[in-house]
């Protein structure tokens, strides 16, 4: 009777099954690993490419408003803001890029008529304008906000004019005294208390004269100093201002 041993070939079957489900887990391991590679790869390729554009959006857009700052004067005094989106806007089209420009150009005869105008209203009513100073703000949607901040001296004495701006003065702080006791009795009020708290004489009106909505508003001040102070405080929401100038 013969014998016949069969463990052996029994482990070398098992071993065999062994190396290919090794060889064959390897092998996928490798791919999904080459594959979550190149994705990533692909991602890192996609966020390099935004950047590049966004870097590029953002200088076209700093070299336009350098340009605007080197061949308009009312863009170097600080007296025009311009909406970045619509900064932005203009520097990559063309005919926008004219509209803001054409605009820009009407600026200094804008300010003279307006100069002239006020003068003379004034002159009917026996003052004189010692201070004259337009602002004009350029928002996202294109059209045009401006702001007069004018001083008039009239022909009444220094001593009663610092009389009667005295008087105003402390008839204004008690209206405000006034009011702001009423705030405490009544709430949710803040809103329309602001409102009657703000001073100055103001007008407003829209004109088409450039061919963009516009609208002008008259701010009196009793002096140079607090026009400035004024002026100062005026704020566009979105302004564009060089990189160089946000951390000043």
């Amino acid at each position: 009777m013969q014998y016949y041993k069969i463990e052996r070939n029994d482990t070398m079957a098992i071993s065999g099954i062994g190396s290919n489900y090794n060889n064959v887990y390897e092998g996928t391991y490798a791919t999904q690993k080459n594959n979550a590679v190149k994705k990533a790869e692909a991602r890192e390729a996609a966020s390099a490419q935004a950047r590049e554009a966004k870097d590029a959006r953002e200088k076209a857009t700093s070299d336009y408003y350098s340009y605007l700052q080197k061949n308009y004067d009312c863009m170097s005094n600080g007296n025009v803001t311009i909406s970045s989106a619509y900064l932005k806007k203009c520097s990559g089209d063309s005919e926008k890029a004219k509209e803001l420009e054409d605009f820009l150009k009407k600026i200094p005869e804008l300010e003279k008529q307006g100069y002239e105008q006020l003068s003379a209203q004034n002159r009917a009513l026996g003052g004189t304008v010692t201070y004259y100073q337009q602002t004009w703000m350029v928002n996202k949607d294109g059209s045009i906000q401006s702001t007069v901040y004018s001083v008039t001296e009239t022909e009444m004495m220094n001593a009663e004019r610092m009389k009667k701006g005295m008087d105003e003065r402390l008839e204004k702080q008690k209206e405000k005294k006034e009011e702001e006791e009423k705030a405490e009795e009544k709430k949710g009020e803040k809103a329309e208390r602001a409102e009657k708290l703000d001073g100055g004489t103001q007008k407003v009106f829209v004109s088409e004269a450039t061919g963009q909505k516009m609208t002008v508003e008259y701010v009196e001040a009793e002096s140079e100093l607090e026009a400035k102070a004024m002026m100062q405080k005026e704020k566009l929401e979105d302004a564009y201002y060089p990189k160089f100038d946000r951390n000043i």
